[in-house]
């Protein structure tokens, strides 16, 4: 008799009569920073038997023809791949703009065309674009062929699952609402009653993230200006590596906004440290799906200031453990920080609150488990 048996564990996907399945996950270079690259290069779902990485891009900077030619090898490879190897399940992670939307949706109907299921991660996402996208009949038309005829799919919010819905996904789609992950090497080493105590003496924001204007690092450094000038005894530390960091290190030197430390990209040591001394998370982008780092400062005892955008709110209850907002303006954000500093056990509340709400729901053997689970269920 011929039978489908699932079953899940950390290290095996069984189906059937318990044979292997083979899961092929697309994700970007894991050596370029960026949310996406963060979650699987803390999941390591390769590690897992029957997982394996595709990357859709790479470190290298290329321009022009080279680029074209390289965008052509990938999907010769990836069809290629496909036909040698009998993979049950394609998972991709696309975010909703213009050059996630046009490269993925080609990998999705090479995938489809080629009879594989289909399982695609919504990652970020920019209103902007899906209004373009409605309102081109080009782009309509290829989101109906491609996304829209998934097998599955991940949202980080029930917002974006309306959005999709709305979008023209069938109506009985299946859904999954998931997090993103926090990094949790390093949390066996955080003494969260030290770092509470530490706070009296100095308050260290952090802004762990890309380097850019649009996840909110200039709005960041005027907010801490503002509240440095009340709290002299603080500093923000600026963790990353983007396209505008040079211009931030201007910026915060023009502007005499002090006690500011710019470290670059950080990992190993470097970002044990910075999570295990850093006692609250400022972080105002302007438009999110739900970053890693929020889920990271949670972990690691810091209540989160940050913006009310994608799945954050789901996350970060306004008094509760911490402070969400739809505003830009940098005096808002200074007050919230105000408020923290101004109340040791405001802060000792929030910093506990999500240090148990993190552990409990977004560590990384956590988050691992539910993915491995969803690719059971496919």
């Amino acid at each position: 008799m011929i039978y489908t048996q699932m079953m899940v564990s950390e290290n095996h996907i069984l189906v059937n009569r318990q044979e292997p399945a083979k899961i092929l996950v697309l994700v970007p270079d894991l050596s370029l920073s960026g949310g996406v690259s963060g979650y699987y290069n803390t999941l390591k779902l390769d590690v897992s038997a029957g997982v394996d990485y595709f990357f859709v891009n790479d470190a290298r900077n290329k321009k022009g023809v080279l680029l074209l030619l390289r965008v052509i090898k990938n999907y010769i490879r990836f069809f290629l791949l496909l036909i040698r190897k009998n993979y049950s399940l394609i998972h991709f992670n696309p975010s909703l703009d213009r050059k996630s939307f046009y490269r993925d949706a080609l990998f999705i109907i090479i995938a489809r065309g080629l009879g594989r299921k289909t399982l695609v991660f919504f990652r970020g996402w920019l209103d902007e674009y899906e209004k373009k996208i409605i309102k081109s009949k080009l782009r309509s038309f290829l989101f109906q062929i491609s996304f829209a005829k998934a097998n599955r799919y991940i949202v980080l919010s029930s917002h974006f699952k309306k959005k999709l819905l709305a979008m023209g996904v069938p109506q009985n789609a299946e859904f999954n609402i998931e997090t993103t992950v926090a990094d949790s090497r390093y949390v066996g080493e955080l003494d969260l009653q030290k770092k509470i105590d530490s706070f009296v003496d100095k308050k260290i924001f952090l802004y762990l993230s890309r380097i850019e204007k649009e996840k909110g690092i200039f709005l960041a450094l005027d907010a801490f200006k503002i509240f440095f000038e009340k709290n002299p005894g603080s500093c923000l530390i600026v963790a990353g590596e983007g396209k505008d960091l040079e211009a931030a290190i201007k910026y915060a030197r023009d502007k005499h906004i002090s006690s500011v430390e710019f470290l670059g990209h950080v990992e190993g040591e470097k970002k044990k440290r910075v999570l295990l001394q850093s006692h609250i998370m400022l972080f105002p982008s302007y438009s999110e799906g739900l970053p890693n780092c929020i889920l990271e400062g949670m972990l690691y005892g810091m209540p989160v200031i940050s913006r009310a955008t994608g799945a954050i709110p789901d996350i970060i209850v306004q008094g509760e453990n911490g402070y969400i907002t739809e505003s830009f303006e940098p005096h808002i954000f200074a007050e919230f920080m105000h408020q923290l500093a101004c109340n040791a056990e405001l802060y000792r509340t929030m910093a506990e609150t999500n240090h148990r709400k993190a552990g409990n729901n977004y560590t990384t053997e956590k988050v691992r488990s539910r993915i491995i689970k969803i690719y059971s269920e496919c």
